[in-house]
């Protein structure tokens, strides 16, 4: 009889050490749970593997993300808050504690809590991109637009191949009326992302800052009106980051050809081609003296594409998301040219 609970005892021992998973593969299990939206069985996991490992931040760190994803906002900050009293040597889980902490707070309703989160993130992590991302985004979510767009700045040169950044970054500019920094933005997103239900929205944005300053009058008559601000700072000898001015008002007149008679032989791709090379070469033409993100870190990397003469593939790039055939059998048949200018892209250093 004790040599058979002796048999048993080493049975069950056997199976704990090796017949079932560990905190890694517990957590493993739980993310592949969570991306199919079963949350609380995703936790499950993650609970299983904190009896493993109590002081598991990874399983600490998906556990309140997916008690985020139930909009459990509570729960989700009192993990974030036991994640932030233990103290381990591992402490990379803590990056997505922090952005989940933060969001927990922005979406009960606290977005300066979140920011107080954010800032204490960045204290640990200064320059870790996701982070600013985030606080650029319940920054603007405050309306507090400039505050925001410096966070995108930091971001985008914290990680220049993040799509969401430019996104936001854009959008956020939109709302100030600067243009041909929105337009930069959306363009550099469209690069990274060409072909998603966001890159489709993305090419309205493009085509309404194209179109901004321009009205059709009559049958033969088109007017171009520029901000108030636009036609001060052409007066003005200061320059600041957002002297663009000039260079929006070459756009505004070559959209204003895009509606004249004489353009309509060529297609919608080949005009907007076109509108894209007057730019890249008035970013040239005009970068010297000028200082600021827009002129030191994006113009340069447009102004080098347009150099390699890469505006074609950019603009059917843009018009790839438009159910165009014509745009799709391009694409196809200049494979490789695409290629280059992804190569050329991923080679571009960065300022």
């Amino acid at each position: 009889m004790l040599h058979r609970l002796i048999t048993i005892l080493i049975f069950c021992s056997t199976s704990i050490l090796y017949g079932q998973p560990n905190a890694s593969e517990l957590i493993e299990e739980g993310v592949a749970l969570n991306d199919q939206g079963k949350y609380q069985e995703a936790i499950s996991k993650y609970d299983k593997a904190l009896l493993a490992d109590g002081k598991n931040l990874h399983a600490l760190a998906e556990k309140a993300y997916s008690q985020m994803g139930m909009q459990e906002y509570k729960l989700a900050i009192a993990t974030c808050k036991k994640a932030l009293k233990i103290k381990v040597e591992e402490k990379e889980p803590l990056k997505l504690i922090y952005i989940t902490y933060a969001n927990a707070f922005d979406l009960s309703g606290k977005p300066k809590e979140a920011i107080k989160i954010y800032d204490k993130g960045l204290t640990e992590y200064p320059g870790f991109y996701s982070l600013l991302y985030n606080k650029g985004v319940t920054l603007s979510g405050m309306g507090n637009w400039d505050e925001a767009i410096s966070c995108f700045q930091k971001s985008a040169k914290a990680n220049p191949s993040h799509g969401s950044t430019y996104l936001a970054l854009g959008r956020s500019l939109g709302t100030k009326k600067q243009n041909i920094p929105a337009l930069l933005s959306y363009l550099r997103f469209h690069i990274i992302e060409p072909d998603s239900p966001r890159s489709k929205k993305n090419f309205e944005m493009i085509q309404e800052l194209m179109f901004s300053n321009i009205e059709k009058t009559g049958d033969h008559s088109i007017s171009i009106t520029l901000p108030s601000q636009s036609l001060e700072e052409m007066g003005s000898a200061e320059k600041t980051e957002y002297s663009f001015r000039s260079i929006e008002l070459i756009l505004s007149m070559q959209s204003a050809l895009d509606l004249g008679e004489n353009q309509s032989e060529l297609t919608h791709v080949d005009r907007f081609e076109k509108k894209l090379n007057s730019m890249f070469e008035s970013l040239d033409e005009s970068k010297k003296g000028n200082s600021g993100f827009y002129w030191e870190f994006l113009a340069p990397y447009f102004i080098e594409l347009g150099k390699n003469n890469y505006e074609n593939v950019l603009a059917h790039l843009v018009f790839s998301n438009q159910e165009d055939d014509n745009v799709s059998g391009w694409l196809l048949e200049n494979e490789s040219s695409v290629r280059s200018f992804y190569e050329w892209s991923s080679n571009y250093k960065w300022d």
